[in-house]
């Protein structure tokens, strides 16, 4: 018989995710509160962790998380503490009808030992509906007129400008960093691990009822360079075939000081992702584990 406080296997983490996803998809929980279970359900350790994180909700269109028989001790996974927020299809949410996730057709060429990637005839911004001019960019291209591209060095200033003039601070808990929105999880105070969920497209807004405690730290917003941000996106995106989804998340510090966390897939579910330090140093390559 299995106990919450016996060690979770992948593939519990897995099925517990599916459950997350068909809650997100058939309209249980909004984007932000999806993107927050996965993340820590890919750090729980135990059943415990994650029947906490799925028990409030119906699982009657996925697998139910399971809680099967668990060895005393289960070894390490391969896969390190990666913060993720899950960026799958389904059920569009708020966020998603305001401003949908990259959709863009690339070719990809290899070329030596590196992989080279060719945008298609209509260059570094698609007409996927993003945006006031229905425009989104490719990582790095800089917005014209008033629209959103967070995941270039002047989108992610107006994204702390706006959070500063917002709160007086630039700090936060975790943000999600989406080519055409963010998520971020913000102090509610200057000292406590108290959080609301926000949400910025050009525009900030508090997500309603999106409040919590935060198992992280605080960092400051404008310790992470854009630049290298951006150049990690371009670095995953590079590494997937016909990527469809890529995004970064920032936290803060963890024991081997990565800080970017950046993810490209495509409709296959292949997935590459990086960890990094504040200076682009590489701390983990999922391609190479």
């Amino acid at each position: 018989m299995s106990t919450p406080d016996q060690r979770a296997r992948d593939k519990d983490r897995d099925a517990a995710i599916e459950v997350v996803e068909a809650a997100w998809a058939d309209g249980q929980i909004v984007e932000a509160d999806r993107d927050k279970r996965v993340e820590e359900l890919l750090r729980a350790q135990t059943l415990g962790e994650i029947t906490m994180l799925t028990h409030d909700l119906q699982a009657d269109s996925a697998p139910a998380a399971p809680a099967p028989p668990a060895p005393p001790y289960s070894a390490p996974s391969a896969m390190p503490d990666v913060p993720v927020a899950a960026a799958r299809t389904g059920k569009p949410s708020r966020a998603m009808l305001v401003v949908p996730l990259v959709v863009v057709a690339l070719t990809i060429a290899g070329i030596g030992a590196g992989i080279a990637v060719v945008v298609s005839a209509v260059g570094d911004s698609v007409d996927v509906g993003g945006g006031p001019s229905g425009q989104t960019y490719a990582p790095g291209v800089e917005p014209e007129g008033d629209d959103v591209n967070v995941l270039s060095e002047q989108g992610y200033a107006d994204l702390v400008a706006a959070i500063e003039s917002a709160n007086g601070s630039d700090q936060a808990f975790s943000a999600v960093l989406y080519p055409t929105y963010a998520v971020l999880d913000l102090p509610v105070d200057a000292t406590s691990h108290r959080e609301s969920s926000w949400y910025w497209n050009g525009d900030l807004e508090e997500e309603d009822g999106m409040t919590g405690t935060s198992s992280d730290e605080r960092f400051a917003l404008r310790s992470v360079d854009p630049a290298v941000v951006v150049r990690l996106v371009k670095q995953v995106r590079g590494e997937v075939e016909d990527p469809t989804t890529w995004y970064a998340v920032v936290g803060a510090p963890r024991e081997d000081r990565s800080m970017i966390w950046a993810y490209a897939s495509n409709d296959y579910d292949e997935t590459v992702y990086l960890g990094a330090r504040r200076n682009g140093t590489i701390t983990y390559d999922s391609t190479e584990h």
